[in-house]
């Protein structure tokens, strides 16, 4: 990851820019981290610092997200800093919440980048329904890029400022999104209704996802092979067949990672679901009551 973010932010072209990193105020690292904020700050000055004031949480101003200049046009950049923010974002590429949230490259000065990125999060805000939607958070982005695959010019054109956004992704890779040569028509640009609801439930997908890495360390399976998207889209399924609570979705939705499409082919299996959409919560133990032979019958996923 740190060789490939270091040919994106140090070529020739990406060298005539601004280069950033993005933190989150939200969480924090320790103080004698080397990019801690502090430490950031006396590395490469205060002014070197730019917060992105989130509507949300603007009357705590040390929450919101620290918009740090790593470097200015035809300046060279600080491999350390470079260094040791890829190895924080490695790091906690499994925790609720990421401090280092993405590097980007762009031709615009922090101010104009800081309000942009504010008027990112207002705008999808309407989009989703929702408050407003810090986009910027790794796994967010991830759900974000994969759930509008159909469209990928929407996120693409909404970060247009920016010649690269990087950002880590849960299997921990590096995903660069590259700024769009054109202008797309508004017409084109669309974010479905997958995608919306992803956003809604960004935080339940994530445990999510931590459950189905557990299940994959247990069978020695390499975590990496998750797919965040399929994983997504079974617990779709699970509330658009009317499961309500949460703990009946991810049941659900593991099962079905693990079986596919054939876990309501069988008529018992579909009666327990449908005997939890009556009665929250009950998923779990009506699924314990079935014989394993059941599930074994099932066309089920290579697990080897």
């Amino acid at each position: 990851m740190e060789q490939q973010l270091l040919n994106i932010l140090a070529n020739d072209n990406s060298s005539r820019q601004y280069r950033y990193l993005l933190i989150d105020g939200l969480t924090t690292v320790s103080e004698i981290d080397f990019i801690a904020l502090d430490n950031i700050q006396a590395l490469l000055g205060e002014q070197a610092i730019a917060t992105v004031i989130r509507p949300d949480i603007s009357h705590d101003l040390n929450s919101c997200p620290k918009l740090i200049t790593i470097a200015k046009p035809n300046q060279e950049l600080d491999k350390r800093l470079l260094h040791f923010s890829v190895v924080q974002a490695q790091n906690e590429r499994l925790s609720t919440k990421s401090y280092v949230c993405g590097w980007m490259v762009s031709q615009y000065p922090p101010e104009i980048i800081t309000e942009q990125m504010v008027n990112i999060g207002k705008q999808l805000s309407k989009y989703c329904a929702m408050g407003f939607v810090p986009f910027y958070e790794p796994f967010r982005m991830q759900l974000l890029q994969e759930g509008n695959a159909i469209c990928p010019e929407f996120i693409a054109d909404m970060l247009n400022m920016f010649l690269n956004y990087c950002y880590p992704t849960i299997q921990n890779t590096l995903r660069n999104i590259k700024q769009l040569n054109y202008k797309p028509k508004n017409i084109d640009l669309f974010m479905v209704e997958e995608a919306k609801f992803y956003q809604q439930e960004a935080k339940q997908l994530f445990f999510l996802y931590l459950a189905q890495y557990e299940i994959y360390q247990e069978i020695k399976k390499d975590t990496n092979q998750i797919s965040l998207l399929e994983l997504a889209e079974y617990y779709r399924d699970a509330w658009q067949y009317g499961l309500q609570a949460v703990n009946d979705r991810f049941i659900f939705a593991l099962m079905s990672y693990r079986y596919g499409n054939h876990l309501l082919s069988n008529i018992e299996l579909k009666s327990a679901v449908e005997a939890a959409v009556l009665e929250p919560g009950s998923l779990s133990d009506r699924f314990k009551a079935i014989d394993k032979g059941v599930f074994l019958s099932l066309v089920k996923k290579e697990i080897e």
